[in-house]
């Protein structure tokens, strides 16, 4: 009973707390709205389940290993993000409006992970995504209201492609909770349309332009959590409803292998010409994000690899939410305090996301090559030669980043210690992680020895003036839609030009037509006058006469 109670808390309590946080100052509220799910990540048994049939169409929430981690995770991220909300948002007049924002998305994550139904799960996905929209326009600036329509625009198009593939499980399962083998069988429409709706979340290439755009113009607290825990939820969508090691999906595999191979090539000329930290940050989420989603389309290709690349898959899920987590509020550390030292810590976050020796990158990609040695030679080689790449270019993106962020304005704020604490509680998280492996050679068995002449040639490039400043700015965030969105306002703009052309052209013909319809009048009215006039003088003259002659006559 107690861990129903427990699992039930971690969803609604931030719902609850959202009045007194938006009613006060106090910014301790979205501190406690976290700890129920931290205590039930660390202190719930596998298995643990409750069932609501009263409550919408029957809810059901229950917490498994794969869900433990990424529920652990999550509240860590929203956690740390609080407490630094809690210092940054001290004199804000919008804190409270960001508080009930902030509190909402944090409950629709929660409800993600622990929702085993169709129904809480896509309550939590909506509630989380709308939310979220409030983070994204925060500061209120153009920019930011333009970020914030691509995002909404993005996210809606997403539920409501869900909630059709929803539609269509149910249809055909005839349940509202389906297990892995009701979801065998499933149709091209249904298969494709959940690949479609956690793409968008995820920021798979091709629908990901929102990304850039949402993660430049959000808050630094926002998008620590929009990058560590929400963009997860893509990859826990596709592990609970999609048949991973029950099925091939060739197809829809090659898709999802062919879409994660291009973002990781695309994604490191596009990251390295940014001239913001973030952006820097929102394209190398969008190469790690598809290292996972290949990952998994190769488990859709060979189910029997399923179990072992779905384990790396959680790993990697869980290094790269510490790891990117910790870069994004650093940025925030970074501007707030004036101390070098904390621009110098960063360097750890970004080594193991680059993958270094020893780090939770490095062993998640030690991890990655030993299940990918064992599969099909074709797209397993391809698989490998992609780490390649990745371990070659985000390395130069965490040099780039690391320059950037040697160079933003500071602004130091006195509370900053309220910051620093926890982030580093995140860092030491993230230096942890590796020991969950007892033996840490796999780290080492790779070429990666690379990295290290990497690092230090970034600690070069940070003193040296930009190497890339003839090229900042060639790929802007939000890329392709860019192009796309200057050539819409261009036709918009050639359509309102013709169109106030013809408008101009129309008054003038109706000016012209009224001038001559009042000439004519004026024309008629004078010559209707001069008659009368004339008509009145003979007849005046007429009288005269007449009078003159009975006068003579007399």
């Amino acid at each position: 009973m107690m861990n129903g109670i427990l699992l039930l808390a971690l969803w609604l309590v931030p719902l609850l707390l959202v009045p007194l946080a938006i009613r006060g100052n106090s910014g301790v509220w979205p501190i406690l709205a976290a700890l129920p799910a931290l205590v039930a990540a660390l202190l719930l048994p596998d298995g643990a389940q409750i069932e609501i049939p009263w409550l919408l169409l029957g809810v059901q929430l229950g917490l498994d290993a794969q869900s433990r981690i990424f529920l652990l995770i999550a509240a860590l991220l929203w956690l740390v993000a609080a407490c630094y909300v809690r210092a940054w948002l001290v004199d804000d007049r919008t804190a409270r409006r960001f508080r009930l924002f902030f509190l909402l998305a944090m409950s629709g994550n929660f409800g993600v992970i622990v929702g085993q139904d169709l129904v809480s799960f896509y309550l939590g996905f909506s509630v989380m995504g709308l939310a979220t929209y409030g983070l994204v326009v925060h500061g209120g600036q153009p920019q930011q209201r333009w970020a914030g329509k691509v995002y909404l625009a993005m996210t809606l198009l997403g539920e409501l492609v869900l909630f059709a593939a929803f539609v269509l499980i149910y249809q055909r399962t005839g349940t509202l909770a389906p297990d892995m083998e009701q979801l065998v069988g499933g149709g091209p429409w249904e298969v494709g349309l959940l690949i479609l709706a956690f793409a968008i979340k995820a920021g798979v290439v091709g629908v990901h332009f929102w990304l850039p755009l949402a993660y430049v113009a959000a808050p630094v607290p926002a998008t620590a959590v929009m990058s560590g825990a929400m963009s997860k939820t893509a990859l826990i969508g596709w592990l609970r409803f999609l048949p991973l090691g029950q099925q091939a999906i060739p197809e829809w595999g090659a898709g999802l292998l062919i879409a994660g191979s291009v973002a990781v090539l695309l994604v490191i000329p596009a990251g390295l010409v940014q001239r913001d930290p973030k952006a820097v940050l929102a394209y190398s989420s969008i190469g790690k994000m598809g290292l996972m989603v290949a990952a998994l389309g190769l488990a859709l290709r060979e189910p029997t690899l399923a179990g072992g690349l779905i384990a790396v898959v959680v790993l990697f899920a869980a290094h790269h939410s510490l790891a990117k987590g910790a870069l994004f509020l650093g940025i925030g550390l970074v501007k707030n305090t004036l101390s070098r030292w904390t621009l110098w810590l960063m360097v750890l976050p970004a080594l193991a996301l680059a993958g270094a020796p020893f780090t939770s990158g490095g062993l998640a990609k030690a991890q990655l090559s030993e299940v990918l040695s064992e599969g099909d030679v074709l797209w397993g080689n391809g698989m490998l030669w992609l780490l390649v790449v990745a371990a070659i270019g985000t390395p130069l993106l965490m040099a780039r980043f690391l320059y950037l962020l040697n160079c933003v304005p500071r602004n130091p704020i006195a509370r900053s210690r309220w910051q620093l604490v926890p982030w580093l509680i995140l860092v030491t998280m993230m230096l942890l992680l590796p020991l969950i492996e007892d033996d840490l050679s796999d780290s080492l068995s790779d070429p990666w020895w690379l990295l290290s002449a990497l690092v230090v040639a970034a600690v070069v490039w940070w003193r040296c003036p930009d190497p890339l400043a003839r090229w900042v700015g060639a790929i802007p965030p939000g890329d392709v839609l860019v192009p796309l969105y200057c050539g819409w306002q261009k036709v918009v703009e050639l359509v309102k030009g013709r169109a106030q052309v013809a408008g101009n052209r129309l008054s003038r013909m109706s000016i012209l037509k009224m001038e001559r319809i009042q000439l004519k009048g004026g024309r008629l009215r004078g010559l209707l006058l001069l008659a009368g006039r004339a008509g009145f003088g003979s007849l005046w003259l007429g009288v005269t006469l007449i009078f003159l002659l009975l006068t003579v006559w007399s």
